[in-house]
C-alpha cells in the first residue's frame, strides 16, 4: 500500500501594503477623474464656452419685474435645480423691462432725516384661511382670495370700489361648499363676502409719511427716505457738477435704486424719474400712494435735457425680456436656491408690494434675454480648476499605474516587489540554496547507504 502523501501547507508572505494601497489609490483616483471629467463637461465646460461667446457685457443694465407667471408647462423657465435634470414639465417665467443705468447722486448738508418703510402683505408668512377647512366663517374686512384660499390685506390698504357681486354666506352648515371656490378681492363681514367688482382703487395705509420741513423725498421699493438737504451733486467726468440747491423753495423727488447715508453726505445710485415739486403739494404727513404717483405723473423734470435722472421710459431698453438666472437658467446647488431667487425676483406688484428692481446682464445682440448673475472672471477661474484639478489627477494616476506595472513583480513566494530590489535577489539565493543542500543531503545519504 503506498504511503500517504502529507498536503502541503502553503504559506502566503504578508504583502508590502504600500505597493497595493498605492495602486488601489491610484486605480480608485484615475476612475474619480475620469467620471469628473464627463460631469464637468456638461456642467462646466459647455457652459463656459457658452458665456464667452454670449456677447454679454460685464457692465450691468437695470431690470424691473413686470410679471411672473406659473406655467404648468414651458420651453424655458427662469430657474431650475439640478441642470442635467431639467425638464420641460412646470416652472415659473418671469418677465422684466429691461434699461440703463440712471444717475447716481449726492446730497450735501442733510439734517432732519426721517425714513418709513410702507410694509405690504408677506405672501409667504401671511395667514391664509382656507374654506374648505371652515376657517372662512367669520371673516370680516377686506380679503384677496384664490381658489378658496384667502389672506387678509385689510391692515395693510384701503380699497374704495363701488360694485360687488351677490353676497356668499360662508358660514353656516354648508359655509365651507358655498366658498369652497372663493376668487379674487373680497369684503366680508362675518363670513358674508362680497366679490368687489372693477374698477377699484386700493392704497397702501401708509399714511403718515412726515413731509414737514423736507425738500428732498427718495423712494426706494417700500421704503422713503425724506431729509432737509443744502444741495444735490451729480459725478461727471469732468468732476461734481451741483444740479439743484435749496434756494430753489422746492421739493427734490426721486426713486433710486440704493441709499447710503455716508460721511460725503447721502449717496443715492441708479435714480430715476427726478421731478421738482412745489412745497404746496404736500402738506405735513402724506401717504405713499400719493408720493408713487407723483414721481411717475409730475412733469416738472429735474434736469430740462433729460440727462439727470431722467424718466424711465427715456432710459428702456427693452420690454417683457426673459429673466433666467444665470446662462443655463439653472443650478447645480442643491440648497433650493431657485426657490430663494423666485421669491426675491419675482415680485411683480401683483401683491400691491414694490415691484423687484435689480442688476442685470445682457447683449447688444439679444435684449429679450437677461440673465440676473454673470461673471466671466469667475466663470473662468471656475473653468481653470474644474479642468486643472481632474485632468492632474488623472494623468498622475495613470502614470504612476503604468510604472508599477513595469517595475513590480511577484515573485514564487507570492509576494510583490520592485525589480532589482534586495528582498527579490535574497528569496531566490535561499531557494537556490535550498535546492543545492537537497541535492547534497541525497547524495550523501546515498553514500552513507553504500
Amino acid at each position: 500500500m503506498p504511503r500517504p502523501t502529507p498536503p502541503e501547507d502553503l504559506v502566503i508572505p504578508p504583502q508590502d501594503t504600500r505597493i497595493c494601497g498605492t495602486i488601489c489609490i491610484c486605480q480608485m483616483t484615475a476612475v474619480l477623474s475620469s467620471v469628473a471629467l464627463v460631469y464637468l463637461t456638461v456642467a462646466v465646460y459647455m457652459p463656459t464656452l457658452r458665456a464667452f461667446q454670449s456677447g454679454i457685457s460685464e457692465i450691468p443694465a437695470m431690470c424691473t419685474t413686470t410679471r411672473a407667471w406659473h406655467r404648468d408647462t414651458c420651453e424655458w423657465g427662469t430657474c431650475g435645480e439640478w441642470c442635467l435634470s431639467k425638464s420641460s414639465g412646470a416652472c415659473i417665467q418671469i418677465y422684466v423691462n429691461l434699461r440703463r443705468n440712471g444717475t447716481d447722486l449726492l446730497f450735501q448738508n442733510c439734517t432732519n432725516t426721517a425714513n418709513k418703510t410702507c410694509y405690504g402683505i408677506d405672501q409667504e408668512n401671511a395667514k391664509r384661511s382656507r374654506c374648505i377647512a371652515d376657517e372662512c366663517r367669520n371673516l370680516t374686512g377686506t380679503f384677496n382670495c384664490t381658489m378658496g384660499t384667502c389672506i387678509n390685506i385689510t391692515d395693510a390698504f384701503e380699497c374704495v370700489f363701488k360694485d360687488t357681486d351677490l353676497p356668499l354666506k360662508c358660514s353656516g352648515r354648508r359655509g365651507k361648499i358655498t366658498c369652497i371656490d372663493l376668487d379674487g378681492l373680497q369684503n366680508c363681514y362675518r363670513g358674508t363676502c362680497e366679490k368687489i367688482r372693477t374698477p377699484y382703487n386700493c392704497d397702501r395705509r401708509c399714511v403718515d409719511i412726515p413731509t414737514r420741513n423736507k425738500n428732498m423725498i427718495l423712494l426706494n421699493g417700500d421704503k422713503v427716505y425724506l431729509s432737509q438737504c443744502q444741495r444735490a451733486l451729480v459725478e461727471t467726468v469732468e468732476g461734481q457738477r451741483e444740479i439743484w440747491t435749496e434756494d430753489q423753495d422746492n421739493v427734490l423727488m426721486a426713486s433710486c435704486y440704493t441709499i447710503d447715508n455716508t460721511t460725503r453726505g447721502v449717496e443715492a445710485t441708479d435714480c430715476i424719474n427726478g421731478t421738482l415739486l412745489l412745497k404746496e403739494m404736500l402738506t405735513d404727513l402724506t401717504n405713499f400712494t400719493y408720493l408713487s404717483l407723483l414721481s411717475t405723473t409730475n412733469t416738472v423734470l429735474l434736469d430740462r435735457d433729460r440727462f439727470v435722472a431722467p424718466p424711465e421710459p427715456d432710459l428702456l431698453i427693452a420690454n417683457e425680456s426673459h429673466l433666467y438666472i444665470n446662462m443655463e437658467g439653472c443650478v447645480n446647488t442643491l440648497k433650493d436656491e431657485c426657490k430663494e431667487f423666485l421669491r426675491e425676483f419675482g415680485k411683480d406688484g401683483t401683491d400691491h408690494n414694490a415691484r423687484a428692481r435689480f442688476p442685470c446682464f445682457y447683449a447688444d445682440n439679444d435684449p429679450s434675454k437677461v440673465v440676473a448673475q454673470f461673471d466671466l472672471e469667475g466663470t473662468y477661474s471656475q473653468f481653470l480648476f474644474a479642468s486643472t484639478l481632474p485632468s492632474v489627477l488623472f494623468v498622475v494616476s495613470c502614470f504612476i499605474l503604468v510604472f508599477c506595472q513595469r517595475t513590480v513583480v511577484v515573485g514564487d513566494d507570492a509576494k510583490m516587489r520592485f525589480k532589482g530590489c534586495p528582498g527579490k535577489d535574497l528569496a531566490v539565493t535561499e531557494k537556490g540554496a535550498s535546492t543545492n543542500n537537497l541535492g547534497d543531503g541525497g547524495g550523501g545519504g546515498s553514500a552513507m547507504a553504500l
